[in-house]
């Protein structure tokens, strides 16, 4: 048999709980809840870092964000960082690589073209730097920096790239690893055609009580709308799925839908990411390949697909991990549901920021006391600064709302867990001190970035 074909397929900022299979009575996910149904499902898939660019640096480098430099959002990804990144492994491997969608490792500015040299070895690459603009969407086309815009709804035309990309590598009879990352459901959650505005009311939204009665409005409102995008996403999963079985390849072609953080949607009275709070680390993660992995495996252990994609990814294309890869393939778990060299507990991050960038990052941005901590089944254990933050007993609190870091039964946990931290930190070469210093080279606002967007649309090429 010849190696699979492999199709990541990235939505951005999607919590885990945003999909009918997951036990959502309102969305509606159905081609989703197909691919899960058809493959192997992770239950507990925590993302280290719950931020985009350190997601994004995690799985182009197999490595933890404290290893390869991604403190936070907005930075350029050091590209001496690792040998070589992800696509050059692949296409090592014979694989044609290609990249739909934004971006997030090249800094700078919003709808910017991407530098070839921080395309990172991709063979196409159609995307842009960062933002998230869905209707009159700005994109690239490799090594042009001319822009381009489409009439079409951007995830649509997305989809369409990404068949254009696997069709050229059908073509010239080599495998792909195609990678389309959805700007959504990631706000601006209005901007979005009617038919999924109006798809959802926020009167249909049950909200849990860790919403505060003063977010409850405009969860609801945030939600329908976050929904909506949603299910724009698992129509796309459709068009992808026609796709590969009229070309008669679905079956050797290994899909792994993913997210890099999910959304916080007003629970404990925030919103997006940057928290160790389950709405924020808790991902879908779905790998399928009818070939390989039997229908409706479920897999209960921890993972986090940030560092655990690297490797699984190498292993589908016939190469071996690096040595400094952090994380492990996750095929023994998806084959059987269980990995039983794999440890069940989650590492969680959240890198310092310093004042000085602090100052002109966006306040998601701004961590200038940092955080560590460890999730297991029965427990999640946060540190700040190194002293001792928060405990939840998630098997007796899963919505997290009992801080009992202070309890005075519960200083045996907190010590067992201190000693556990410090010990994972040495191993993965992690210390409190590793921080983003001076501000993002050629940073933007938003607003410069509104201003820019409009003057790149107005003298972008129009594709249908």
């Amino acid at each position: 048999m010849k190696n699979p074909n492999i199709l990541l397929i990235y939505a951005d900022q999607m919590r885990f709980d945003a999909t009918s299979f997951a036990g959502n009575e309102v969305v509606r996910t159905p081609n989703y809840d197909a691919m899960a149904a058809a493959g192997a499902y992770f239950e507990h898939a925590y993302t280290s870092f719950p931020l985009c660019c350190p997601f994004r640096a995690s799985l182009m480098t197999g490595l933890y964000a404290h290893s390869n430099g991604m403190c936070t959002n907005h930075y350029p990804i050091d590209l001496d960082c690792v040998p070589a990144f992800l696509p050059e492994l692949a296409a090592a491997q014979g694989y044609r690589t290609g990249w739909i969608g934004k971006w997030h490792l090249n800094g700078g500015n919003k709808f910017d073209f991407v530098p070839r040299t921080y395309q990172l070895g991709f063979d196409t690459f159609i995307g842009y730097s960062r933002g998230h603009h869905y209707i009159n969407g700005i994109f690239y086309r490799n090594e042009d920096p001319t822009p381009r815009t489409s009439p079409r709804y951007e995830p649509e035309y997305q989809t369409s790239h990404a068949i254009e990309f696997m069709s050229s590598a059908l073509a010239e009879n080599k495998p792909f690893l195609a990678m389309i990352c959805y700007g959504l459901p990631h706000s601006p959650v209005d901007m979005a055609p009617d038919h999924y505005k109006q798809m959802y009311a926020p009167e249909q939204i049950r909200l849990p009580v860790t919403v505060p009665h003063w977010k409850a409005e405009h969860s609801k409102a945030y939600r329908a709308n976050y929904y909506g995008l949603v299910t724009c996403v698992d129509d796309q999963l459709a068009r992808l799925d026609h796709w590969l079985k009229e070309q008669s390849i679905y079956d050797n072609t290994v899909v792994i839908f993913v997210s890099d953080h999910g959304d916080l949607c007003g629970e404990h009275g925030l919103e997006y990411k940057s928290s160790f709070y389950e709405g924020a680390a808790h991902v879908p993660l779905v790998i399928r390949w009818p070939e390989k992995i039997p229908a409706g495996v479920r897999v209960g252990q921890i993972v986090d697909p940030s560092v655990d994609l690297f490797p699984t990814i190498l292993q589908l294309c016939g190469a071996q991990a690096p040595d400094y890869a952090a994380g492990h393939s996750l095929f023994p778990a998806a084959y059987q549901g269980n990995d039983p060299v794999r440890e069940d507990m989650g590492y969680y991050e959240l890198l310092k920021v310093s004042d000085a960038a602090c100052a002109v990052l966006d306040v998601q941005e701004h961590k200038r006391y940092p955080e560590r901590g460890l999730r297991t089944r029965e427990w999640l254990y946060v540190e700040k600064c190194g002293v001792p933050y928060a405990l939840f007993h998630l098997t007796e609190d899963p919505l997290e709302q009992f801080n009992l870091v202070s309890a005075p039964e519960c200083q045996d946990t907190v010590r067992h867990f201190r000693a556990m931290l410090a010990r994972k930190m040495e191993e993965y070469g992690d210390r409190w001190d590793i921080q983003a210093g001076a501000p993002p080279p050629d940073y933007q606002t938003h607003e410069a970035g509104k201003k820019f967007y409009s003057e790149v649309l107005a003298r972008a090429v129009t594709e249908a």
